[in-house]
């Protein structure tokens, strides 16, 4: 009589366990991210009301810096995020987790570098 590997049964959960973790941590980290976006954004469009609000923390500068900088990261954790969620539709819809993984990857990827490419251009 044969055995089933009980690893073998419980790696598929394991896996979607942490893309489920990961999907989490990546909409709380895009919420921050984008607050901090749009913070940072005033500071460049209402520099004195930003440094009031802040205490003098952030200044122009700063508010420019950390514009900048955020650009890549919110594009990762946003389309990340936005395709964990095609994912599971899809996963829903053709009842196939590694067709609907690979068409989420994929897509994902072709979002990401599209995006990267307009802020780089």
């Amino acid at each position: 009589m044969e055995t089933i590997n009980q690893d073998a049964v419980r790696r598929p959960l394991r896996i979607e366990w942490l893309l489920s973790r990961l999907d989490n941590v990546t909409a709380w980290l895009s919420a921050a991210v984008l607050f901090l976006y749009i913070v940072s954004g005033y500071g460049l469009t209402r520099p004195e009301s930003i440094v009031r609000l802040t205490g003098g923390i952030m200044t122009p500068d700063l508010a420019l810096a950390i514009h900048n900088s955020l650009y890549i990261p919110l594009l990762v954790v946003f389309v990340f995020h936005t395709f964990m969620g095609l994912r599971r539709a899809l996963i829903r819809t053709t009842k196939r987790k590694v067709v609907a993984g690979w068409i989420a990857a994929g897509a994902g990827a072709l979002a990401l570098a599209y995006l990267a490419l307009l802020g780089w251009a």
